[in-house]
């Protein structure tokens, strides 16, 4: 046995490391171990922060990404490549070209997991937004301030990307920040046009003094009205999706099954 003969075993060992040290921290006391597991998480923190600084991550919403798994995945793969070129009987250029290999797989799994990542939690907000301005509109018409009106919001709304962009927002002020700031910043975080005009309705309402609660409303039946077009826009579209599998493996796998008694009663007949 080689050391290629592990690569299943590395492949199996690494994640379920990985699980153990994200999830597992929180059953166990504090020690070496929780120590060991915020700090690859606040590594790959600060490796995230270092490529949107950079600007390697240019893709919209990469600011709302804050899991490391897109690292986990890049990991994985370089962890497999490593593997392989140690334990394959390769030359010194060939191991090499097979670690060149993984690195450039490893950073496109990096990139395309993030990116992924990103658009989940964009679609995740498109779709609890309507729900935040109706419920925000509700607590306005029922003599709330904005400020604790937009708490009530974050409380009520289930964790994800929208909650967690809310109170960061409802927490401007105990963090030192001005709303101003706290909105402009948040604005630039979200790339949908829909927050950004919630965000307006919020920002107008706290400099002017104006009633919020019809426009939120307004806002949220518009956003509800554009989601069931989506939807049926999507429902449309599945029809010709599906069209490539029908024709590709459905309907021959039928064909075969219907006329394959047919053929072969055939080629006995001209047998015979």
């Amino acid at each position: 046995m080689n050391a290629a003969d592990f690569i299943p075993v590395g492949l199996l060992l690494f994640p379920g490391s990985v699980i153990l040290l994200r999830f597992g921290k929180r059953a166990m006391i504090p020690g070496r171990i929780r120590w060991i597991a915020e700090g690859v998480e606040s590594f790959h923190e600060g490796s995230t922060g270092w490529l949107l600084k950079k600007g390697v991550f240019r893709f919209p919403g990469a600011h709302l990404v804050t899991s490391p798994r897109g690292w986990f995945c890049g990991e994985s793969v370089l962890l497999a490549a490593a593997a392989l070129s140690i334990g394959g009987k390769y030359s010194f250029s060939e191991a090499a070209f097979v670690m060149f290999l993984g690195s450039i797989s490893a950073a496109a799994a990096v990139y395309l997991s993030f990116r992924e990542e990103a658009r989940r939690r964009i679609d995740a907000i498109r779709a609890a937004l309507p729900v935040a301005a109706f419920l925000m509109s509700l607590m306005l018409e029922a003599g709330m301030g904005s400020s604790a009106a937009l708490q009530e919001v974050v409380r009520a709304l289930p964790r994800g990307p929208l909650a967690a962009e809310l109170d960061e927002l409802a927490r401007a002020r105990l963090l030192g920040m001005s709303r101003a700031d706290a909105i402009e910043r948040s604005r630039s975080r979200v790339p949908l046009d829909d927050y950004r005009a919630f965000l307006n309705l919020v920002q107008q309402g706290e400099r002017l003094g104006i009633a919020l609660s019809q426009g939120l409303r307004e806002l949220s039946s518009r956003m509800m009205e554009s989601q069931a077009h989506r939807a049926e826009t999507i429902a449309q579209k599945a029809a010709v999706k599906l069209l490539f599998p029908l024709v590709i493996f459905i309907f021959p796998s039928v064909f075969i099954v219907i006329l394959s008694p047919v053929i072969l009663n055939l080629f006995d007949m001209l047998r015979r």
